[in-house]
């Protein structure tokens, strides 16, 4: 009896087969090159982890993750989460907390997407840059090399290489002076503009000098 039992779980087992592996059928995205207090989904990440396709990441207040995903890397800074998803030949990062830096060798290797805004590198040299959430819709973006493009709604703006804006969405009156920006009343008859921009002063996290060194250059081990 016992042999009967046992020849019929092979035989039911050979006919499920063996549970997929995902790595096996999904490639990777990228790597986990460094991690303090942080969680790859709902699980204490490390470095070495391998990155995949719709992965999320999120740092504790006091925490950072830095992924590197072939020609891109980024770094997420403290009290910040991202969801990541892989495109040919790059990953869009979608940020919804917080504030990242990410470096990139070419355009396509990385685009940014805070809500229905997109950030990504206006050129094929290498890029480095900070974007981070100050509200529902206002994002500070700092393009620390290279120039950026910024579109949202079907408008564009470039952000030149140096520079830090503030960029408010669907612009009300009250969302400038919410924002900390001058309250300048819209005239009745022009139509809204999807963002206004301002230059604002240095953004940068207390981190950024330590690891712009490290960003600037993707092919860095």
């Amino acid at each position: 009896m016992l042999r009967r039992i046992s020849a019929t779980l092979l035989v039911l087992a050979l006919a499920v087969g063996p549970p997929p592996a995902r790595a096996a059928s999904v490639s990777p995205l990228g790597v986990v090159t460094q991690a303090l207090r942080a969680n790859l989904s709902s699980a204490t990440v490390s470095a070495g982890a391998t990155v995949y396709d719709g992965d999320s990441f999120s740092t504790a207040s006091d925490g950072l993750v830095r992924v590197r995903a072939g020609a891109a890397q980024f770094y997420l800074a403290g009290q910040s989460a991202i969801n990541l998803h892989s495109i040919p030949g790059g990953m869009v990062a979608k940020l919804t907390l917080g504030t990242m830096v990410f470096s990139s060798a070419r355009p396509g290797a990385i685009s940014v997407e805070v809500g229905e805004a997109r950030i990504r590198p206006a050129t094929d040299q290498p890029t480095v840059a900070q974007i981070s959430i100050v509200g529902p819709k206002v994002i500070d973006i700092r393009a620390q090399r290279g120039s950026l493009q910024f579109s949202y709604a079907g408008e564009i703006q470039i952000v030149s290489e140096g520079a830090a804006y503030r960029f408010v969405l669907d612009p009300a009156d009250d969302d400038l002076a919410i924002s900390g920006l001058p309250n300048k009343k819209r005239p009745p008859s022009k139509k809204p503009k999807a963002f206004l921009y301002f230059i604002i002063g240095a953004t940068s996290v207390a981190t950024y000098i330590a690891i712009d060194e490290a960003l600037e250059s993707p092919s860095k081990p």
